[in-house]
């Protein structure tokens, strides 16, 4: 069927595209292979409605029944989750960002439906609002699926190289041990070099926080050299404050060591699974090629995790996001103006 054949096609450029790290195109694909499938799976439900009344009745207890139940199934485990969050990290607002989308999908899809297709004796600018809240909200939401999808796949597809260099982004410390976050990050470091034979140099890049009181590259050292990697293997950067600042100075350390060497050298870092995309973006714009690796992190910490991510990029591409919004806005307000005119 067309929808599955064009399905395919935009997965393939989105495979492409994250092996040249194109992230908007990448994500712009993953929407649309979403969408597309969706297209194909209700062509597949109509073709099954054919072939009698009782594949009709079983289509539509799917449609009405299946779906809708693990729609709510779903907005439910988000709003669960976030009890989980508030019991196990604390009062916070970003403990509370999968409460609002859980919310806010149960709210918003069914209003929306209700706007599209039932009268409302209410004035139109009333309802030319609320549709556009809506429009604007479901977008945003399926941009999200889309970004979930396009970071699935760049974590998915392997790395098939000899890796020279790994840089361990840091994390918050509250001694000389790390944390079980940052542990999984040094863990996912070390499985890389279990995995050739060939000596990886480990850059532990992360300085030292108003709370911290060691630096987070000393706090990784400590734990590499527990876990049997020799010093001369450990390259010591403990100046940067952010993601940006750790690719920069990780990167000046790398080309101060590798200058002696005729060809480029393959570099990975290793952060969080939920932080893996924002953080090769910032390597792109540290000018750095590099593949990240994702180490796991608790499940209920991961929904909050990718919602705060998915808002930062928002953030980061604000022209954009903007320029979405106001497309949005007038055509839907052209969707309100008269087809013809009277003379």
């Amino acid at each position: 069927m067309i929808a599955t054949l064009i399905a395919l096609i935009l997965l393939v450029f989105m495979i492409a595209s994250i092996r040249k790290r194109r992230f908007l195109v990448g994500i712009i694909c993953g929407l649309l292979t979403l969408c597309a499938s969706m297209i194909a799976f209700l062509q597949v439900l109509l073709k099954i409605a054919d072939h009698g009344n009782t594949a009709e009745v079983l289509v539509l207890l799917c449609v009405y029944g299946i779906i809708p139940l693990i729609f709510i199934l779903f907005c439910g485990w988000l709003i669960y989750n976030s009890k989980v969050m508030h019991t196990k990290e604390g009062k916070s607002f970003t403990a509370k960002l999968s409460l609002l989308l859980g919310l806010n999908l149960i709210i918003v899809i069914p209003v929306f439906l209700y706007l599209i297709s039932a009268y409302i004796p209410l004035p139109n600018w009333i309802i030319f609002v609320l549709t556009f809240i809506c429009i604007v909200d479901i977008v945003f939401t399926f941009t999200f699926i889309g970004y979930l999808f396009y970071s699935l796949l760049y974590q998915v597809i392997p790395v098939h190289k000899t890796v020279h260099y790994i840089i361990i982004l840091g994390a918050g410390v509250r001694s000389e041990e790390v944390t079980p976050l940052l542990r999984s990050r040094l863990d996912k470091a070390i499985e890389y070099q279990e995995k050739q034979t060939e000596k990886i140099t480990f850059v532990v890049s992360g300085g030292q926080g108003p709370n911290e009181p060691v630096s987070e590259a000393f706090a990784m050292r400590k734990y590499l050299l527990s876990r049997g990697i020799p010093n001369e293997q450990i390259i010591f950067e403990d100046k940067s404050t952010t993601t940006l600042e750790n690719m920069l100075f990780s990167k000046e350390k790398i080309r101060e060591d590798w200058e002696s060497q005729s060809d480029t050298p393959v570099i990975l870092f290793s952060t969080s699974n939920y932080h893996v995309l924002r953080g090769a973006m910032y390597a792109r714009m540290a000018g750095i090629k590099a593949e990240g690796i994702g180490a796991p992190v608790a499940f209920y910490f991961l929904p909050t995790a990718l919602i705060r991510e998915f808002i930062a990029l928002l953030a980061k591409y604000k022209l954009l996001t903007i320029s979405v919004i106001i497309v949005l806005f007038v055509l839907l307000l052209i969707s309100y103006l008269p087809i013809g005119m009277k003379y």
